[in-house]
């Protein structure tokens, strides 16, 4: 766990994994350049439980990197990362352990999850990819990116080392450390919601979305160029094309479809907190940006409301 400012809801993070029904782990908190009275919150669980080992750097690294320190540090077999705001079900790391040990063999799995909203409610469901061996093929034959975020994944720490863990960029790390992932070593995820999204505003995704969404379009990218017979593309590369090569008239449209993602985020986060007046300006401009869009997006809202009936 990277902790970055996170004073109002790492307590409940942490509790979250100490109160699960798997009771053999360490959890390993690190600070990521707190100022906000964090840390007195985890020293004070560190104190309590010897399960807890607190790191502190005197500098601001970053989540991946500090990710990649406290994976060097893991004395366990597996690794599960549990974002400073989420949550996880007492059941997550029985029953992805579980599915590790049943065919076909990978070596990370991943669970669906639900919506935290600012009030800690959970609300609505986000489905996850790949569920079933076809699913996985079309993720290693074919370049589609698995849907899984970091609090749902858990894998094998040797298969993260394998790969060399996360890689520097200051956003979408996680994209492709998941893709790269399930291409090396397979993975697996199951629709039960076993954790918990909350959903803020100021991210680091929010705050940095145009790079967050160059940097996905890139890993796509990567993902089918070994089809082709091409060398993978570096995100500096990738933003040289997009900036420098691309016609205007290309990147205008690109602009728009990446705008009306960044739309299309900000309304269902308005959305799930209830904050009508925002949804509707957010929506609006979606669909005037892109009414195709809105459109797919209703079907997919459609298909999550499903799910989450499902898992109730």
């Amino acid at each position: 766990m990277s902790a970055f400012n996170a004073k109002d809801t790492i307590g409940e993070a942490i509790a979250s994994a100490l109160n699960g029904t798997h009771r053999n782990l360490e959890i390993l908190v690190i600070d990521d350049g707190l100022t906000d009275g964090t840390e007195n919150t985890v020293t004070d669980r560190a104190g309590k439980y010897q399960r807890i080992k607190y790191y502190k750097k005197p500098t601001n690294l970053g989540a991946y990197k500090s990710r990649n320190l406290m994976i060097e540090a893991a004395t366990g077999q597996f690794i599960a990362f549990l974002d400073s705001d989420d949550t996880w079900e007492p059941n997550k790391l029985e029953e992805c352990l579980k599915m590790l040990k049943q065919p076909p063999e990978v070596k990370s799995v991943g669970h669906a999850l639900r919506y935290l909203d600012k009030r800690g409610n959970k609300v609505g469901y986000i489905p996850t990819y790949p569920t079933n061996q076809e699913e996985l093929q079309e993720v290693q034959e074919n370049g589609a990116l698995p849907w899984v975020f970091p609090t749902a994944l858990l894998l094998e720490r040797e298969a993260i080392l394998e790969i060399g863990g996360f890689l520097d960029p200051k956003v979408g790390a996680d994209t492709e450390f998941i893709a790269r992932l399930a291409q090396k070593h397979g993975m697996l995820a199951t629709k039960m919601p076993l954790g918990n999204y909350r959903v803020l505003h100021n991210s680091l995704t929010d705050k940095y979305w145009l790079d967050k969404r160059l940097a996905i379009d890139c890993v796509k990218e990567n993902q089918l160029r070994p089809c082709r017979g091409e060398s993978e593309l570096t995100l500096t590369e990738y933003r040289e094309i997009f900036f420098q090569t691309l016609p205007p008239l290309k990147k205008l449209n690109k602009l728009r479809k990446i705008a009306a993602i960044r739309f299309m985020r900000k309304a269902g986060e308005s959305w799930l907190n209830r904050e009508i007046l925002s949804t509707l300006v957010y929506g609006i401009a979606k669909t005037a940006l892109n009414p195709q869009a809105t459109m797919h997006k209703i079907q997919w809202m459609k298909y999550q409301k499903r799910l989450n009936q499902e898992f109730n």
